[in-house]
């Protein structure tokens, strides 16, 4: 153990070491990259860093106002995940829920297209491409008010074609399961264009001399999507995947565009409990320290699928 551990220090100093080297001798290439730095350290760094202190405080538009504002510790955090507001351990199991189905709808469904796209022989692959990309090429929240207008419950697209065929029309929006799995239809149309260009990129890099030496072995089908394309398609799709997690776990505008969390709160998720803690609380810190939760638990989650998909490891990054 001794041992173990003064080898570990010793790698430790080794790469510090080399760093302080490598910044010595080339401190004019760090010069010139320290504007940029500085940039991304206000930009992005700083918010962070502003808003994970915010949470330790009990700024609100009340105590803004008197100048009462003072540090609270982790009174924020006890509150969010107390018995004082449990509702917001119901808008995260809703959230995970909301995530996981829509990422397994955008990579099963990104997934089979790209195959389809990618067979041989194919006419107007271009054509199809580009009209698969246009739902996530256009902007979310003018996709998200057209699929609005659509689930409207006396001229929208639904019933009417509803109505053509002798049935009844469905209150989309006002019944609250039916509206989350609405908005869930929403979000899978915005997010499986993403997840089918990733997979058509790296299908197009697997060489047809795989496929071609399977046929002649005479696999089937399923033999060679199992054995050839998916374990080939693992270092493009993981890190995709992962990506599309933090997306869909995050996303604000469909729910907040289509429902609003609505109706009584049975389609809000994190991001729009968030929002309404921020905009009708007026609590600050009471929404930062959400914030600060939802990217704990995103890391988390992060760190964990990459240890068990070994997703960095696969393009010999540890």
């Amino acid at each position: 153990m001794n041992i173990q551990k003064a080898a570990t220090e010793t790698s430790i100093v080794v790469r510090k070491t080399s760093l302080l080297n490598r910044i010595r001798k080339n401190k004019i290439a760090y010069l010139y990259i320290t504007p940029a730095l500085l940039v991304v350290f206000l930009i992005s760094l700083f918010p962070i860093i502003y808003g994970i202190g915010l949470s330790f405080y009990n700024m609100n538009l009340y105590t803004m106002g008197s100048g009462t504002v003072k540090f609270v510790g982790l009174n924020n955090y006890i509150k969010a995940l107390g018995s004082l507001d449990a509702e917001f351990l119901i808008v995260l199991l809703r959230t995970f829920l909301w995530t996981v189905i829509n990422v397994f709808f955008h990579v099963t469904l990104g997934l089979i297209i790209a195959l389809v796209l990618n067979r041989p022989g194919l006419r107007f692959k271009k054509f199809y491409r580009t009209i698969i990309i246009l739902p996530w090429a256009v902007p979310q929240f003018v996709t998200a008010l057209v699929w609005k207008m659509m689930y409207n419950n006396q001229f929208g697209f639904f019933n009417l074609f509803l109505k053509t065929i002798g049935l009844p029309p469905v209150n989309w929006l006002g019944n609250g399961k039916i509206a989350f799995i609405s908005v869930i239809i929403t979000n899978i149309w915005l997010g499986f264009p993403f997840m089918t260009m990733v997979a058509t990129g790296a299908l197009q890099s697997i060489s047809r001399e795989y496929y071609e030496a399977a046929e002649m072995d005479g696999a089937s089908f399923f033999q060679k999507l199992f054995s050839i394309t998916l374990p080939l398609l693992k270092p493009a799709m993981l890190p995709a995947t992962i990506l599309g997690t933090i997306w869909t776990f995050t996303n604000f505008n469909v729910i907040y565009l289509i429902t609003g969390g609505g109706p009584n709160k049975a389609t809000e998720i994190v991001s729009t409990y968030q929002f309404n803690v921020l905009t009708r609380q007026n609590a600050y810190s009471l929404a930062a320290a959400y914030s600060v939760i939802v990217s704990i638990i995103l890391i988390i989650i992060t760190l964990i699928n990459m240890k068990v998909t070994k997703a960095l490891s696969q393009e010999g990054v540890e």
